[in-house]
């Protein structure tokens, strides 16, 4: 950042004049754009611009290149890692206009959409046309599509579906010196040249500014299931998990909570979560094209997690019996912040067979350093959100554990053969722990990557390498 520019008062009016009146602000008369979703932490940025479309975002880059300006990418300001936060006077450009599905394409099984359309709303408009795109991530109902490419993210569907990456054919980006390119398209299959395309997803606003993304779609399969099952304790519901894939069943989505939380969201929201009592749950959701395929599904399921010692297993098979079950679900983090309102919460994955030593593991760690440690999550792809709980520890007492905590949570997910993120990103917070995830040699070559997408190092420095 040493070497980025402050705006002046003068680059100030010209960045004012490319957006117009009105869609120029200043953090003052803004503060939401100080921060996003993450625990304490925020800056104020230079300038908020709200660019109309790509020529405008284009102009702003070319303008803020020649001046060697920072500028901060930002979706819906919906992640956990800070990466849409404007540090050191940067300037902040929000997409949020650019919120219109562009094109859907039902003979080819695709959509074209603008970046801040937001998840839940780009599926329930699907749906309707009996399509699915899976990824699901918790904050679907806040979260921008173009927020879900820069992060990779996935969710609760990822374990059968996959992630962000393997639905994304096409990319309209604007590169930091505000040239635009276009990669890939309607296709099922590209193969020509780097896949400039997936080095973009995942990048966190580091390489380029997407304006514009097309996504392969499926058939909304016609039936689906939950089912919830009981545990009298944390390890034979991890276990569980492992055997369920290694018996070749692929749920569409094997959701973790230990009991102690699914207790706690009874207690801190007010709800009344069913078989409360259990050491340990699992959701586990089923889809199928008839009926008969899906009830041999759960029964096969159901007649597993007996056998690996479930306390019950509940099937449900209306809308609100589910919604229910995942209302205990989507609540977990609102629950944690009434319980503890500082947090530091991680989402570090391994290999599902690894599920029950990374539980072990954290556990362990917050014994060891005195705090207190509670895990749920994407079980069924290896996915787990470890949160640290700071509830009555001293300042002191709690910076002290945490230097030790975080970086010995991401070893040990490493050592287990995974990952320090599996889709927060690494945005500012977890940047200096890269080199426990990777070798010398894959980071230099991180740095090379960025520095031929952005040799001045104005888009979203600090962030992600």
């Amino acid at each position: 950042m040493k070497s980025l520019k402050k705006p002046n008062d003068h680059d100030l009016e010209v960045l004012k004049g490319i957006v117009g009146e009105g869609h120029a602000v200043f953090a003052v008369d803004a503060v939401d754009y100080t921060h996003d979703e993450t625990p304490d932490i925020s800056a104020e940025p230079s300038i908020i611009l709200k660019p109309a479309n790509e020529a405008e975002i284009a102009e702003i880059m070319r303008f803020c290149n020649s001046e060697k300006i920072a500028v901060v990418p930002r979706g819906l300001g919906t992640g956990v890692a800070g990466g849409a936060i404007a540090f050191d006077n940067a300037v902040l450009l929000s997409i949020e206009r650019l919120d219109k599905i562009i094109e859907i394409d039902t003979d080819n099984l695709m959509v074209v959409t603008q970046p801040a359309v937001i998840t839940g709303d780009l599926q329930r408009e699907l749906e309707a046309l009996g399509l699915m795109y899976p990824p699901d991530p918790a904050s679907k109902d806040s979260c921008s599509i173009g927020g879900n490419v820069a992060t990779n993210a996935a969710g609760m569907t990822a374990v059968k579906y996959g992630l962000t990456r393997h639905y994304v054919t096409g990319i309209r980006a604007v590169l930091p010196d505000g040239k635009i390119i276009a990669y890939g398209g309607k296709l099922v299959k590209n193969v020509a040249g780097y896949d400039l395309a997936h080095i973009i997803i995942g990048s966190e606003g580091t390489l380029a500014i997407i304006t514009e993304i097309t996504l392969k779609l499926i058939p909304l399969p016609k039936h689906r299931v939950d089912l919830l099952l009981g545990f009298d304790t944390v390890h034979e519901a991890a276990s569980a998990v492992s055997e369920i894939i290694r018996q070749k069943h692929l749920p569409t989505a094997i959701e973790f909570m230990e009991g102690d939380i699914v207790r706690l969201v009874g207690r801190a929201l007010e709800k009344d979560p069913p078989m409360k009592e259990a050491g340990a749950q699992l959701i586990i959701s089923l889809d199928a094209d008839t009926e008969e395929e899906l009830e041999r599904k759960y029964f096969e399921l159901g007649e597993i997690a007996m056998e690996l010692g479930a306390i019950d297993v509940l099937v449900a098979d209306t809308r609100p019996f589910q919604d229910r079950l995942w209302d205990i679900r989507r609540s977990i983090r609102e629950a944690l912040i009434v319980e503890s309102p500082t947090i530091v919460a991680e989402d570090v994955a391994v290999p599902r067979s690894k599920i029950p030593e990374l539980w072990e593991g954290a556990r362990e760690l917050g014994e060891k350093y005195g705090i207190r440690v509670l895990s749920f999550g994407h079980a069924g792809d290896g996915n787990l959100h470890i949160d640290a709980l700071k509830g009555d520890l001293s300042d002191d007492k709690w910076e002290a554990a945490m230097e030790q905590y975080i970086p010995a949570l991401f070893r040990l997910a490493v050592d287990l053969g995974g990952t320090i993120t599996a889709e927060h990103g690494i945005g500012k917070l977890k940047k200096k722990y890269l080199p426990i995830n990777f070798s010398p040699v894959e980071l230099e070559l991180m740095a090379r990557i960025k520095k031929a997408f952005d040799p001045n190092g104005i888009l979203n420095p600090g962030k992600a390498i």
